[in-house]
């Protein structure tokens, strides 16, 4: 009996201790400046083995954890930076508020998320990628792999989840793999794409009015300096003392030359050509030829050809133009829009990342310097059919939607959308998308 009751005081006591440690042990973090601001969303990307950390290396994962930390931030700072959404937070940033501390996921996740959304406050990101790649026993003395994305907003702690299972082909796999992360990404945007959505908009105009104020705020007047009053030196003139006489110059007359006149060519004799006679020319005879019947043309050559759309087409969608402020704004819209014409099955989209490849080699930019005229010949570059562009605009507080599908042969409009929105109605418009879509392939 005193056995159990000293093993149970041990228990308790080990118990109270690991409690109190864990108190003394949680994450710090530290303040920094504020960054500069941009309308683009500010994204801390933390990835995170688990269970973590394995004293002695990689555990069960192939890789150890601080190679896929880097290839992790690697290749999400591309696809986010290609997006043009996003703004990641710098490495040096976060070392700067975290330290060399590495806390580990049920660290980051419980009590919603609460230090998540510190420490991405205060990075001054708006959202934080949680990246947990963890094992679990199978029940058959294995392993199963699992790899999710988690999407915390730091205001209001949302979060949009997405998680797969790997198997052993996929971790052998890069390209497979890739494929998975690239759909996890995708998910996790089609679910957030309200939260974000509401939140570039926020954002961006904030900004505007910051820009709005800026410019209308009077400007210092540039103070001129007063040139340095003269000293007396440089007010005194020199005076001879005695005047200095100039002998006068003696007049000399000038005797004109007497001018020497050229003597004029002797003419050059031409011998005398004979007149020739006149010949009198009869005309020949006139030849009556009868006229031509007129052809009849069939009805059939004068129609306009006709698109065929049954088939399959190749399209570019083109992210919509906008003011630089609203860029983000423009560029969600544009992937929504995107994944709505992708779902009508109608056409074959064109990689976005290919797209940017071919305007970059055509020294394009995808910033509104675009025009359409352009825009054919880079679709025409990557083989397309189709092309859609468009705008996003701003009438006093109406956000105004506008675009178009563009034959890149025959340089004819096949579909026109257009809607409208105020600040408030951001589930409202994109709901508007899916129809918006079916207007631009002309299904309605």
């Amino acid at each position: 009996m005193k056995n159990y009751f000293l093993r149970l005081f041990i228990f308790i006591l080990a118990a109270v201790s690991l409690l109190i440690l864990n108190s003394c042990a949680e994450v710090q973090l530290k303040a920094i400046s504020s960054p500069p601001p941009t309308a683009k969303l500010r994204v801390f990307v933390l990835p995170i083995s688990a269970p973590f950390p394995y004293p002695t290396g990689t555990g069960p994962w192939d890789a150890y954890h601080k190679i896929f930390v880097e290839k992790q931030i690697r290749g999400i700072e591309q696809f986010l930076d290609r997006t043009g959404i996003y703004e990641l937070v710098p490495e040096q940033d976060v070392k700067e508020v975290l330290g060399e501390q590495k806390p580990s996921f049920i660290e980051m996740s419980k009590n919603n998320w609460a230090l998540t959304r510190e420490a991405g406050k205060a990075l001054y990101a708006e959202y934080v990628y949680v990246i947990e790649r963890r094992s679990e026993k199978d029940g058959r003395g294995g392993l199963d792999y699992f790899f999710t994305i988690n999407l915390i907003n730091t205001s209001s702690g949302k979060l949009y989840e997405a998680s797969a299972r790997i198997d052993t082909f996929d971790r052998s796999n890069s390209y497979r793999m890739g494929e998975i992360i690239r759909n996890l990404y995708r998910t996790v945007f089609i679910s957030a794409k309200y939260d974000m959505f509401g939140t570039a908009i926020r954002k961006s105009e904030i900004i505007s009015k910051q820009d709005t104020e800026l410019a209308a705020a009077p400007k210092p007047e540039q103070k001129t300096t007063p040139p340095p009053p003269e000293t007396k030196a440089q007010i005194q003139t020199v005076v001879p003392e005695r005047p200095v006489s100039v002998p006068e110059q003696k007049k000399v007359a000038v005797v004109p030359k007497p001018e020497i006149q050229p003597k004029a060519p002797e003419p050059k004799r031409v011998p005398a050509v004979p007149e020739p006679e006149e010949k009198t020319i009869t005309p020949p005879p006139e030849i009556k030829l009868p006229a031509p019947e007129p052809q009849k043309i069939p009805d059939t050559a004068i129609e306009k050809p006709r698109h065929d759309i049954r088939g399959i087409e190749k399209l570019v969608i083109y992210d919509l133009d906008a003011p630089e402020q609203y860029k983000p704004v423009a560029l969600i819209l544009t992937e929504v829009l995107r994944e709505e014409l992708f779902i009508l099955n109608r056409f074959i989209l064109v990689n976005r990342e290919n797209m940017l490849d071919v305007l970059r080699e055509m020294a394009l930019q995808q910033s509104g310097l675009i025009d359409e005229k352009q825009a054919v010949k880079a679709g025409k570059g990557l083989a397309a059919n189709q092309i859609v562009t468009g705008s996003l605009g701003l009438l006093g507080k109406t956000y105004l939607l506008n675009a178009k599908r563009i034959d890149v042969e025959t340089f004819v409009t096949l579909g026109l959308a257009s809607t409208r929105f105020v600040k408030g109605q951001e589930e409202d418009v994109l709901g508007r998308l899916p129809g918006l879509a079916k207007s631009l392939a002309g299904m309605q």
